[in-house]
């Protein structure tokens, strides 16, 4: 760790890399809006309006400067924590690579869709038609519902390639790196306790995304991401279910031409909910034997008194 903040309590560290997660989105804002105007002459006088009402004429811009932005407010500030912080804060939840976790991880996610399926239905139902929550809400739902069919939509003349780049491996990458790698070990340290760091960083994911209708469902799936970093060890587990996640919904959404589950599908039957139930708890009774968490749990939340000994009782997470 670097001597100029060693020692540091965990919540001043949140104080620290809350400050440049500032200061990056205020840098990724105005870097977006250079590369609309540099590369694709959207003037800057129009940028908000352009923003508030997006049109297919502009996916291609948009796109771009949702990666900058992205860029800028996750993967940059997460590089600048790092660099401050010194390669114990990245050990080791970045050099592991989480063996057969991490090729099984895409499918806990998979199955997990029955639950995050049901969750998106009783979210719904928590937001009365009519009311002023909806009222709230429903603006930044339908604009982000709106963008997304923009991107996704055959006429936009964005390539698949791109699409993925930009939907699942951008967002993969500089997310994780902040929420499961940084904020999750942060609020876990700082409540010695990683279930509760686990839901607060899981939390914080869902509603920095300003999409209401769907806060259950990211909740969830920002949950089962933190555990499986804790059983895998690896923060790259993550990111690759991360990733296989947004993909397979780019892959759904040019199918059905929807991000949700069709109807008539087997998936949104009684049976496939429990099919899907059973094999999920399956795989999470799996992981959870096979965890890495005994082991590396002093270091995670910065208990440096204690080390467990090898042979001790096994405990499970």
């Amino acid at each position: 760790m670097n001597p100029l903040i060693r020692g540091l309590h965990p919540v001043v560290q949140f104080i620290l890399f809350l400050g440049l997660l500032i200061v990056c989105v205020v840098l990724g804002a105005g870097a977006a809006a250079g590369v609309g105007n540099l590369f694709f002459n959207l003037p800057l006088s129009e940028l908000q309006t352009i923003i508030a009402d997006p049109q297919e004429k502009h996916a291609v811009a948009l796109l771009w400067m949702n990666n900058t932005t992205q860029l800028f407010s996750f993967l940059l500030p997460a590089a600048l924590f790092y660099f401050l912080m010194g390669s114990k804060m990245i050990h080791p939840y970045l050099i592991r690579s989480g063996g057969m976790m991490f090729l099984l991880a895409p499918v806990l996610i998979l199955f997990a869709n029955g639950i995050i399926d049901l969750s998106a239905k009783f979210n719904k139902w928590l937001i009365p038609v009519g009311s002023w929550l909806e009222q709230q809400v429903k603006p930044s739902e339908q604009l982000a519902e709106k963008l997304s069919g923009i991107f996704l939509n055959e006429q936009s003349g964005v390539s698949l390639f791109v699409l993925i780049l930009s939907m699942a491996i951008v967002p993969a990458i500089s997310e994780e790196l902040v929420f499961r790698g940084i904020l999750q070990p942060l609020f876990s340290r700082m409540t010695k306790n990683v279930h509760v760091g686990i839901w607060i960083a899981a939390f914080v994911f869902s509603v920095i995304h300003m999409q209401f209708y769907g806060f259950l469902p990211r909740l969830i799936l920002g949950a089962v991401l933190g555990y499986l970093v804790i059983w895998s060890g690896s923060l790259w587990t993550a990111i690759f279910a991360h990733f296989v996640n947004n993909a397979l919904a780019v892959v759904m959404y040019k199918t059905y031409g929807s991000l949700e589950t069709p109807e008539d599908s087997a998936m949104s039957q009684w049976y496939g909910y429990i099919v899907s139930g059973v094999v999920f708890f399956g795989l999470i009774f799996w992981f959870m034997k096979k965890s890495k968490w005994p082991w590396m749990s002093f270091e995670y939340l910065g208990i440096t008194e204690l080390k467990p000994k090898a042979g001790t009782e096994k405990l499970n997470v």
